[in-house]
């Protein structure tokens, strides 16, 4: 793999700047070839997300409609019989505002309930019914069907990679202290 790699860098390298791009100093050209190099990462990037998306879509064999956040939420109520959304939120890292709208999605297709806490009327209270139950279920033991050590291996140098990518600029404020 790590020899189609090369070969496929290479030949990026070779094909990376249009040939009627005059370059004439050492410092635009190094720009204009980091620009390229962003640019083909987000194209990859994006690439891994759809086939990641297909994954789950393969194992889940029925909700198509679902996200693979949606799915990350139901796996993540799987795990217990009751959760807070404030709890859920940190687990999965997901904004406030976009989990009350994957939450509501779930909730019309029936997969989730929700509850006002009684002891904190603040707290809403999440719950999988019995068809959100069987669909993580069935969507857990499905991965393993349609998913190869390999590839899992693969995501998760890519993400231990991102990790260290997000790390450093935080690390470094590239973008100042503002973003």
């Amino acid at each position: 793999m790590n020899h189609r790699m090369t070969h496929k860098s290479s030949r990026q390298k070779a094909c990376a700047t249009p040939a009627s791009l005059q370059i004439t100093s050492v410092g635009a050209q190094m720009a204009t070839e980091t620009i390229y190099k962003v640019a083909e990462v987000a194209r990859t990037l994006k690439c891994a997300t759809h086939i990641m998306e297909k994954i789950v879509h393969l194992a889940s064999r029925t909700n198509e409609h679902l996200t693979l956040l949606h799915w990350l939420v139901l796996v993540r109520l799987s795990h217990t019989p009751t959760c807070k959304q404030t709890e859920l939120k940190c687990d999965t890292k997901i904004a406030a505002a976009y989990l009350t709208r994957l939450v509501d999605d779930l909730t019309r297709e029936g997969l989730v309930r929700r509850h006002r806490s009684s002891s904190d009327r603040r707290q809403i209270v999440l719950a999988l019914t019995e068809r959100g139950r069987s669909a993580a279920s069935e969507l857990l033991a499905s991965l393993n069907d349609v998913t190869r050590p390999s590839q899992l291996s693969a995501i998760e140098l890519l993400g231990a990679s991102l990790e260290q990518f997000v790390s450093l600029a935080d690390g470094e404020e590239w973008f100042g202290s503002g973003a």
